[in-house]
């Protein structure tokens, strides 16, 4: 796991890459907001430490551009160091989107351990949304992995997906034009009848499943769990 500190007091970043580093966290720093701002587009860091008063670019700041370009900075969960004087810049720091925050001064320990609840707390939810279940059917998308009774069944990239948007969308109409979207892209060229083939290869590997793939006439298809 990946950590950002940005502290322009050099005793305080210090003592904090000291703590993290130790727990053998890779750990980046940097004394403004700006530098923090071109490290974490450069390396995507899953954590950031932010101090609030920072020269250059302030901590609010820092965080309302972080949130708002997700795609150039990522999602890093972001703990905001504060004076006690600062509480109201907390509070506005925390409604556009920083997760927690420490007044200083602060026991370094403390800080780990808020570091490490928000991992662990990720983890498991990486690990919710990385697996889905129908019936007997499992499919283990951080492994690309599907199991139906336990026993592994080998799909195409194009199968796989195709399945696992029909089991994020049980009990859902999914019409062709959407599966052709997500599962093809809409810069690629498919036909209506390149769903139906596909629809039926899952038929034939996953017999069982089949009868809960229903057709909807002229729409596209939908994945029931009780028929």
């Amino acid at each position: 796991m990946k950590i950002l500190v940005i502290e322009d007091d050099k005793e305080i970043q210090e003592l904090i890459l000291y703590f993290l580093t130790k727990e053998g966290y890779e750990v980046d720093s940097a004394d403004d907001g700006l530098e923090g701002l071109k490290l974490l587009k450069e390396k995507q860091h899953n954590l950031v430490v932010l101090d609030l008063m920072l020269p250059n670019l302030d901590g609010k700041n820092f965080t309302k551009i972080v949130k708002g370009i997700s795609s150039e900075y990522g999602n890093p969960t972001i703990i905001m160091l504060t004076a006690k004087t600062e509480i109201e810049d907390v509070l506005e720091g925390l409604e556009i989107g920083a997760d927690d925050y420490m007044k200083k001064p602060f026991d370094p320990r403390e800080l780990v351990l808020r570091v490490k609840r928000f991992f662990k707390d990720s983890e498991i939810k990486r690990e919710k949304e990385s697996k889905f279940e129908f019936y007997k059917l499992k499919i283990e998308d951080d492994r690309h992995r599907v199991l139906y009774d336990e026993n592994e069944i080998e799909l195409s990239k194009k199968e796989y997906d195709l399945l696992l948007l029909l089991v994020q969308n049980k009990n859902l109409v999914i019409t062709r034009e959407k599966i052709l979207d997500k599962v093809w892209n809409s810069n690629y060229y498919a036909g209506d009848r390149t769903v139906d083939v596909y629809i039926s290869k899952l038929r034939d590997k996953l017999p069982e499943l089949s009868e809960h793939i229903r057709t909807i006439k002229g729409v596209g298809y939908k994945l029931e769990e009780k028929r």
